[in-house]
């Protein structure tokens, strides 16, 4: 089928930017604070206008419930971010052991937006694109630097290749992942609501306001478009 092939594909964009992002142009892209502060503007006009409606109408049938998960994906890398990294200094090799967690996390994440995709690929063009742009750019941007820098260049392609290994399975298991779609998407919601405040927030290495408010407004326009179109 059509939305088969746009999944693959899709994903296997994000695959390739988060190869390339991550180990050729990480520290470049990291200093760009007005890339990272306009994809961190479209991000949360997405969040708010697209996917918690997407999330409260999973809400009327499976509860309130469906919100949890959404707590679950903000505290829990909330929980690696601070927490673990304070508490592994304790132990002999803290980065090691805190790096191993953080790639456990975003390779399961990534994985998770793979299958979500495909979900939204089966629903139609303009739902598929709303939601793959916010996640190229937070790839592309590097909103939450990981610096992982792998040693072994299969672990590198291993690793970015999540978001396409989250294709396939969605596409071959289609109807568990549709099952399961309202606790995905609110999972994937959470996080992404943390990396966006997390790295929003006014600090000594504030971003760029104004490139967030254009971000914002952008996004929530395209937005506004799309829901004449759907």
């Amino acid at each position: 089928m059509v939305f088969h092939y746009l999944s693959l594909i899709l994903a296997g964009i994000l695959s390739f930017a988060d190869y390339i992002t991550e180990h050729i142009f990480s520290e470049k892209l990291r200093k760009n604070a007005k890339l990272i502060s306009f994809s961190a503007g479209a991000a949360i006009s997405y969040i708010i206008l697209n996917l918690f409606p997407e999330i409260s109408t999973f809400a009327l049938i499976d509860g309130k419930r469906i919100f949890l998960y959404a707590l679950l994906g903000f505290v829990s890398l909330n929980l690696i971010e601070q927490y673990i990294y304070k508490e592994v200094g304790k132990l002999k090799s803290p980065f090691k052991y805190h790096k191993n967690i953080h790639v456990t996390y975003f390779f399961i994440y990534n994985f998770f937006i793979g299958a979500v995709l495909t979900i939204f690929a089966s629903k139609g063009l303009v739902a598929t694109l709303l939601f793959f742009v916010p996640f190229l750019l937070y790839i592309i941007a590097e909103i939450l630097p990981q610096e992982f820098e792998f040693k072994s260049s299969t672990f590198k392609v291993f690793y970015s290749m999540a978001p396409f290994f989250g294709a396939i399975v969605g596409i071959n298991y289609i109807e568990f992942i549709a099952s399961v779609f309202g606790e995905l998407i609110s999972f994937v919601t959470g996080t992404l609501l943390y990396i966006v405040i997390r790295e929003s927030l006014p600090s000594d290495k504030a971003e760029k306001p104004l490139y967030f408010l254009i971000g914002v407004l952008f996004y929530a326009l395209i937005i506004f478009i799309s829901w004449n179109l759907i």
